[in-house]
C-alpha cells in the first residue's frame, strides 16, 4: 500500500493529492499534446475533487472528460466553472466557484485560494508570429486557447488543509518576476505551508527561490509544466537542477524533489518513488 497522504506528478501542471479520504488534482490533462502522452483518462477514474488553476488550455481542456468519468466536484473561479456548465454541460451542483480569499470545504480538503501572476502572454502578438514563422503548431494553440478554453479566466492558486493539519500549497507558474517579495512573504503569513508544489521553466530560477525563502516549507515539489510545449516553440529553460540548487541555497532545511511524470512523494515522510512512465511521442 502507497504511503498516504501522497502527492504523485502526471505532467504538465497535473498533480494529485490523495489521502485516506479522496484523490484531489491540480489541473488534469492527459491528452497526446506538443507529442507527448504520459497517461490517459483512467488514471484520474478516482478523482474527488479536481482544482482548475486557470483556463489555458492544457490546464483546462480535460477536466470536463475527469469530472464525468470520476464525478468529481471541480472546484476553480466562476470564469471557469460558468465556461464548464455552458460548454460541457458540467450540472451546477458539481461546480464550486471560489472567489480569490476564500475558503470552502470538500470532500474532506479544506481548500483556500490566492492570486498569482502569469508571466506575459500577448495572445495578438503570439498569432502575428505564428503567421509569420509558417509554425502551425504554434497557431493551432493560438486557435485553440481562445476557442475551446476560459483563456480569460483569473489565475488561483490553490491552499490544501488536510484533516490533521497538514497544509500543501500550489502555487502552479507564478513564480517569476510578476510577484513582489512582499507579496509573497504575505501571503506566506496568511496562508501556512508545510508541502509546496511550483513550476520551473524559462530562466525564473531567482524567483523560485525566493518564493521559497518567503513561504518557509518544510518540503518542496518542483515540477516542469512547460517542459515539451517549450521544446516545440523552441524556447530553452535552465537545467532542472540549476532550480534545485537555487531552492537549495535559499533552504538548506527543506526536502526538495525534482518531479518527472510517475513521480510519488509521501507528505508526511518525504520519500520518493519513480514510477517509469513511457512517453507516446508522435
Amino acid at each position: 500500500m502507497p504511503e498516504l497522504p501522497m502527492i504523485k506528478y502526471f505532467g504538465w501542471s497535473n498533480l494529485s493529492l490523495e489521502t485516506e479520504h479522496g484523490v484531489l488534482f491540480f489541473d488534469p490533462f492527459f491528452r497526446r499534446y506538443c507529442g507527448a502522452q504520459w497517461y490517459g483518462i483512467e488514471d484520474f477514474a478516482k478523482a474527488s475533487v479536481v482544482c482548475v488553476t486557470h483556463g489555458h488550455e492544457e490546464h483546462y481542456l480535460d477536466v470536463s472528460a475527469v469530472a464525468e468519468r470520476s464525478g468529481a466536484t471541480v472546484v476553480s473561479s466562476a470564469a471557469v466553472c460558468n465556461y464548464l456548465h455552458w460548454r460541457s454541460r458540467i450540472p451546477r451542483h458539481k461546480l464550486v466557484a471560489v472567489g480569490i480569499g476564500e475558503t470552502v470545504e470538500v470532500s474532506g480538503f479544506r481548500i483556500s485560494t490566492f492570486e498569482w501572476r502569469h508571466r506575459d502572454i500577448n495572445i495578438y502578438k503570439a498569432v502575428l508570429n505564428a503567421i509569420f514563422r509558417g509554425n502551425a503548431t504554434q497557431l493551432k494553440w493560438v486557435w485553440s486557447s481562445v476557442t475551446k478554453a476560459p483563456f480569460y479566466a483569473p489565475y488561483v492558486g490553490f491552499h490544501v488543509e488536510l484533516p490533521d493539519g497538514t497544509t500543501v500549497m500550489n502555487y502552479n507558474e507564478g513564480f517569476n518576476s510578476k510577484m513582489t517579495d512582499r507579496e509573497i512573504q504575505e501571503l506566506g503569513r496568511r496562508l501556512r505551508t508545510d508541502v509546496l508544489l511550483g513550476g520551473m521553466q524559462l530562466h525564473f530560477t531567482g524567483d523560485v527561490a525566493r518564493g521559497v525563502a518567503a513561504l518557509g516549507p518544510e518540503k518542496v515539489v518542483l515540477y516542469p509544466p512547460h517542459d515539451k510545449f517549450h521544446g516545440m516553440m523552441n524556447v530553452d529553460s535552465a537545467p532542472w537542477s540549476a532550480f534545485a540548487d537555487a531552492v537549495r541555497g535559499v533552504a538548506p532545511q527543506a526536502t526538495v524533489v525534482v518531479a518527472e511524470p510517475g513521480t510519488e512523494i509521501g507528505v508526511g515522510s518525504g520519500t520518493v518513488a519513480r514510477t517509469p512512465v513511457t512517453v507516446a511521442v508522435t
